[in-house]
């Protein structure tokens, strides 16, 4: 996460800029707090709104948030399209990889993982397949908490929000919930959108990429999807929107 996050600077860019001294950030997400961390590291004035719903992963991000300071407000359960309970799957080994048990593909995610070892040389590039399985196996152990979500425009009423510089959305198949979580009124506070988007022709999200760009555009935004070299097959996709 460090690389992808400090180092590429991944979630900068299709034209993504924290270009005011002091952004109003929505990390939605933030699993560990890797992205809130940086964007108080680019932007100390910066004001970040983090909310992870799991309770094993939002004890590290206040961990992390402790240590490192910067004026980030934690929120301890999801963003979806109505308040209520929901169980989430938590993988241990994986935590990036957790979210509602509703959209778990632990077959996907594994597949992913495997992939991303072989490439980088892992076991299985020695042809060392079992080890890699019983590796995995133990990695995507789970468990499932009950954890709260309500919607992105309640929050934004009860905080006082009047501008969101950068919105951005990584929530592991259930960011069109968050999308549909935000009133018209709303989506004018918006500047800035990054998310990523899973579109995986026969899943449940198939189809789900093109919706959110034609949506975005119609409300204003260019946007820019892609889809990383190594990423290439697989259902994840990254969309970047900045308001004309």
């Amino acid at each position: 996460m460090y690389e992808e996050i400090f180092i590429r600077r991944s979630y900068l860019s299709g034209g993504i800029q924290l270009d005011t001294e002091s952004p109003v950030v929505f990390d939605v997400g933030a699993n560990i707090g890797m992205f809130s961390l940086f964007a108080t590291s680019v932007r100390p004035k910066a004001s970040v709104y983090a909310f992870e719903p799991m309770p094993p992963i939002f004890e590290k991000l206040r961990l992390n948030v402790a240590r490192q300071g910067g004026n980030v407000k934690l929120f301890e359960y999801g963003l979806s399209d109505s308040a209520r309970q929901l169980p989430f799957t938590y993988y241990a080994g994986f935590s990036t990889l957790s979210g509602q048990r509703s959209y778990a593909d632990p077959d996907a995610e594994r597949a992913l993982v495997r992939r991303s070892m072989v490439r980088a040389g892992g076991p299985a590039s020695d042809g060392l397949d079992t080890y890699l399985d019983e590796l995995l196996d133990f990695r995507f152990r789970e468990t499932v908490h009950q954890c709260a979500v309500r919607r992105l425009s309640d929050v934004i009423d009860e905080e006082r929000v009047d501008r969101i510089d950068l919105l951005k959305i990584d929530v592991q198949r259930a960011e069109a919930d968050v999308l549909r979580g935000i009133e018209e009124r709303h989506w004018g506070l918006v500047r800035q959108l990054v998310m990523e988007v899973h579109d995986a022709p026969g899943a449940p999200t198939e189809g789900r990429l093109g919706m959110v760009v034609d949506r975005l555009r119609r409300r204003g935004f260019r946007v820019v999807a892609e889809q990383e070299e190594e990423l290439a097959g697989t259902d994840r996709h990254m969309v970047f929107a900045v308001r004309d």
